[in-house]
């Protein structure tokens, strides 16, 4: 589905990222974990293309290496960025449509399985954005992005400043999303919590991807501490 090979970031002298190789696949949370700093943002950021990378990053085969973030977008790459980026001068029914085309019919049907998959927004349609919770507004970020109908979403810690029980339902529905075809990719600090819901895993350590595999097949005495000492 999303394949990104030899991918580097540099910020002047500073190498946020290096030779970063990670396959997304189809219908399936793939994780990408790791410490604050690791580069993970970044590597996400340019998968999106809003920072110049070196490497290649193909969709469906394609390479979209040298598109812009708005031909990316309509591509089906749909980022949720760290700390969800709503606008609160407009209603969560508002910021919901901004993800959205412009057929009535397929909107409805959308919107429909955004509300299907957060309840809790339903009567929190016409609220401004900056008066409801984190939580909520967490929910309303990942409906935003799939109102656009992705092919790979993407998510940038998800569970940041959430309670341990928001955490819960956020990555219940993550696990939805993935069961009804959704490819996903989730960047993680809370590697429990994202090995729990992944099918496979990736860490990342000072700009470095390292494949895990299968979620499945790691081993039961396997500790993430050793990824990062």
């Amino acid at each position: 589905m999303l394949s990104i090979e030899g991918l580097s970031i540099a910020y002047g002298g500073i190498r946020a990222v290096r030779e970063a190789t990670l396959t997304v696949e189809d219908a399936a949370v793939t994780c990408l974990i790791g410490r604050n700093g690791s580069g993970k943002s970044s590597l996400v950021m340019a998968v999106a293309g809003l920072v110049s990378a070196s490497g290649s990053t193909r969709l469906d085969g394609i390479d979209i290496s040298r598109k812009s973030p708005a031909s990316r977008a309509r591509l089906g790459i749909s980022l949720v960025p760290e700390s969800r980026r709503i606008f609160g001068s407009l209603t969560a029914r508002e910021n919901l449509l901004l993800g959205a085309p412009r057929d009535a019919r397929v909107v409805a049907t959308r919107l429909a399985s955004v509300l299907d998959l957060f309840p809790a927004l339903a009567d929190l349609l016409d609220r401004g954005g900056h008066e409801i919770s984190g939580g909520q507004q967490q929910m309303l970020a990942i409906g935003r992005a799939l109102m656009c109908g992705p092919r790979v979403l993407i998510l940038d810690e998800p569970s940041l400043g959430l309670a341990p029980i928001v955490v819960i339902e956020v990555f219940r529905a993550i696990a939805r999303i993935a069961a009804a075809g959704q490819s996903v990719l989730l960047i993680e600090q809370n590697a429990k919590a994202a090995l729990d819901v992944a099918t496979y895993a990736y860490a990342m350590s000072l700009g470095k991807v390292e494949s895990l595999g299968a979620t499945a097949d790691l081993p039961s005495d396997f500790e993430l501490r050793d990824l990062y000492l």
